[in-house]
């Protein structure tokens, strides 16, 4: 193994981006015909591939996670933040994507453009064997059943909360939980 090649995420890989997408549209059109906006499939995206960012570690629904693979202490969701800007911003172009190859359509609903997955991007979707993909999807489908609930306003803010690394349960909770809490400083700050 050579020790300068670059380590590859598959998110970094266009064809996996283009899969998950076309997963979380299915999901997606299981609870609303119409789509969803880019702003939205891009908060759809990244808390489907972050499931407990969003849902709480114990319960049924973290049950099911866990079942699909997910683990609520996994460190990565201590970089939440700067991960979910990055992947962000791909979005768009992977809808396009999608859209050129008809795999999904665009629609003008009350003003806003929302995507949707086509019955060839359904076909597509249906294809997928990966045990990820089943993991995603299982995901996706509680994500988006949860959040198609919030206005667009209060989806911002909850996010926002979700990726703050403070708190009780914020992302670097898990973190804290693998590794312990921080020595104590035995100096004082105070005068």
């Amino acid at each position: 193994m050579q020790a300068d090649r670059p380590v590859v995420m598959p998110e970094d890989e266009v064809p996996f981006r283009l899969a998950q997408l076309l997963l979380l549209l299915d999901a997606v059109a299981a609870q609303d015909a119409n789509g969803a906006t880019l702003e939205r499939i891009g908060y759809y995206d990244f808390l489907s591939a972050n499931p407990f960012l969003v849902v709480p570690s114990e319960g049924r629904d973290a049950s099911l996670l866990r079942l699909a693979g997910f683990d609520p202490q996994v460190l990565a969701y201590a970089s939440s933040s700067q991960r979910f800007t990055s992947r962000r911003e791909r979005i768009q172009h992977d809808l396009a994507l999608l859209v050129a190859y008809g795999c999904c359509r665009i629609r003008n609903s009350n003003g806003s453009l929302t995507y949707s997955i086509t019955e060839a991007g359904q076909h597509l979707g249906g294809q997928f064997t990966a045990t990820y993909a089943t993991s995603f999807a299982t995901a996706a489908d509680l994500v988006v059943r949860q959040l198609r609930k919030l206005s667009d306003k209060r989806l911002r803010e909850q996010t926002a909360r979700w990726l703050r690394p403070d708190g009780p349960v914020g992302p670097a909770a898990a973190l804290m939980s693998v590794l312990g809490p921080g020595p104590l400083l035995e100096t004082s700050w105070e005068g």
